[in-house]
């Protein structure tokens, strides 16, 4: 999971990069980022998002698995069946009945172990 969160740190400081190692979870000095074509300012920027970043308080990962995982719920044929079905009974558009489970489904939604 924290190879992902990596990745996910550089995707949204906008920091090209072929990927990440983590040796040893809890030994930074083990871990390293395989930089493509990042300038030298993007490489000295990702060495202090990495010594700084703190795993458990990486709150927008959460929040882009949790759309992720929401939208693929919800683009299933079976939950594109169950959204039509409560539309009806509550005579209210689908795309709002779908936000309204998106967000309940987000606000409840928790990683993975």
């Amino acid at each position: 999971m924290i190879v992902a969160k990596l990745v996910s740190l550089f995707a949204r400081a906008n920091i090209p990069i072929r990927g990440v190692s983590v040796g040893t979870l809890h030994d930074r000095t083990t871990w390293r980022v395989d930089y493509t074509g990042a300038t030298d300012q993007q490489k000295i920027a990702g060495e202090a998002l990495l010594d700084s970043y703190d795993p458990k308080q990486d709150t927008a990962f959460l929040e882009e698995q949790a759309e992720k995982s929401a939208t693929a719920y919800l683009d299933k044929p079976e939950a594109q069946a169950v959204l039509v079905v409560l539309s009806e009974f509550f005579d209210v558009p689908v795309a709002d009945v779908h936000e309204r489970l998106k967000s309940a489904y987000k606000s409840a939604y928790t990683l993975p172990c």
